[in-house]
């Protein structure tokens, strides 16, 4: 387990994942189709946890495992591989999909109100 896998809090991170693509908070903004705001909320701590939509973008976006960038647990990466510095949105392969019975594009077409339903489940 490298350094960057024992941070501690999401807003840290969040950050670190960043920096670790070499990234802006408007590049990642632009890469997860977050807002910019939305980024420096996150990494200032005044937004302690995104949403399971928002999480999704984000570790697709910064190549991150999803339970790693929501909970500290396990590797940063699936599969513990490190990568490239300046890697990104435009190279390598995707993390994968936690959910075997649904897609991505199916979760993307829901509601907001049943993505927060999920969320409600998957947090109890």
């Amino acid at each position: 387990m490298s350094r960057v896998d024992r941070v501690e809090t999401f807003s840290q991170r969040l950050r670190a994942a960043r920096m670790r693509q070499g990234w802006t908070q408007k590049d990642l903004a632009a890469a997860s189709r977050l807002s910019q705001s939305a980024i420096g909320n996150y990494e200032s701590g005044q937004r302690r946890q995104p949403s399971s939509d928002a999480l999704i973008k984000l570790t697709r976006a910064l190549r991150v495992s999803p339970a790693w960038l929501s909970t500290g647990e396990g590797p940063m990466q699936e599969g513990g591989a490190e990568a490239p510095a300046g890697g990104g949105a435009a190279g390598g392969p995707e993390p994968p999909w936690p959910f075997a019975s649904i897609s991505y594009e199916a979760y993307s077409r829901l509601t907001e109100q049943e993505k927060q339903q999920i969320e409600l489940v998957l947090a109890a």
